[in-house]
Formats: structure tokens, C-alpha cells, sequence
């Protein structure tokens, strides 16, 4: 009988060991965590955009904004930002996918926003090259320009 609670006891143990690890996050590939997910090619995942409307782009874009802006043809609800070394990269839909862009630039983006259903505006991606300089002096200027803190988003995950 003492062996059957030992086993009892030590299987319960076990299995809450287990079970606070899944639910903690600790297993990459488990749980309901957000995943850096694959890009597939001809799609772009990381720029949700609202559906166009029968209007004319012209009237949807203000014509005192630089030329960058004017380029987005509907209105962003999220914007993402890759970050790769020193570098700021937005979305482009070009072959590369990715277009190089300033500070300035990318903060004005970010308050052209609209943001989503969970009131998320800017998505702030890391490669593994990614300097801390150039990702906090983002957030940094992101929240000096007015947008909360709760509508940017940085995942800890790293993308390739």
C-alpha cells in the first residue's frame, strides 16, 4: 500500500512539473504562446491592412505627408518593424519584401495607424543581429510621439 502512494504521489509530481512548464511557455513549439510562424512567398503577414474601399487613394492620403507615406495605398492597422542591426525595416512589395527606412520616417508611419481589434498599432520584430540601441531608441521614440505603450507590441522571439 506505501508503494502504491509513493507511485501515486511521485506521478502526480511529475505530471505538475509538466504541466506548469507547458503552461509557463518553456517548451518552444507548445502552448498558445505568439510564434515567429514562416512567410510564404507572395504573401505578406507581418502588414494587415483593412479592406479597400471604392473611393480613389488620392483622397484616402493627405498630401502634406512625405512620399513614403503616400505609398500606402489603404490605411495600416499594424505596422511592422524588423529590426536588423542598425537598421529600421518596414514592408514593402517589392521582391525584397523589406524596405529600409529612418527614425523620422518610421514614427510617422506608426501615428498613420489605426490599430487592431486588441488596439495593437506597431509590431517591433528582432533578427539575431539586432542592436539593443536601435530597438529601444525605437520604442523610445514611438512613445514620445504620443502612441501608448500598450499598442506596441515587441515579441521576445527572434525572427530569421
Amino acid at each position: 500500500m506505501l508503494l502504491k502512494k509513493r507511485t501515486i504521489a511521485g506521478g502526480l509530481i511529475i505530471i505538475g512539473a509538466v504541466l506548469g512548464t507547458f503552461m509557463s511557455g518553456l517548451l518552444p513549439g507548445f502552448g498558445s504562446g505568439s510564434g515567429t510562424g514562416t512567410l510564404v512567398s507572395g504573401s505578406s503577414p507581418a502588414l494587415f491592412q483593412e479592406p479597400a474601399s471604392n473611393e480613389p487613394a488620392t483622397s484616402r492620403v493627405a498630401s502634406s505627408q512625405p512620399a513614403a507615406i503616400a505609398d500606402l495605398v489603404t490605411p495600416v492597422v499594424v505596422l511592422e518593424v524588423r529590426i536588423e542591426n542598425h537598421n529600421y525595416l518596414v514592408p514593402d512589395h517589392s521582391a525584397a519584401g523589406y524596405r529600409q527606412v529612418n527614425l523620422d520616417e518610421l514614427v510617422k508611419l506608426a501615428q498613420s495607424t489605426t490599430g487592431n481589434d486588441d488596439g495593437i498599432r506597431v509590431r517591433i520584430v528582432r533578427t539575431k543581429s539586432a542592436r539593443l540601441v536601435s530597438w529601444s531608441t525605437l520604442y523610445d521614440a514611438l512613445e514620445k510621439s504620443g502612441l501608448p505603450r500598450d499598442s506596441i507590441r515587441m515579441p521576445k522571439e527572434l525572427v530569421n
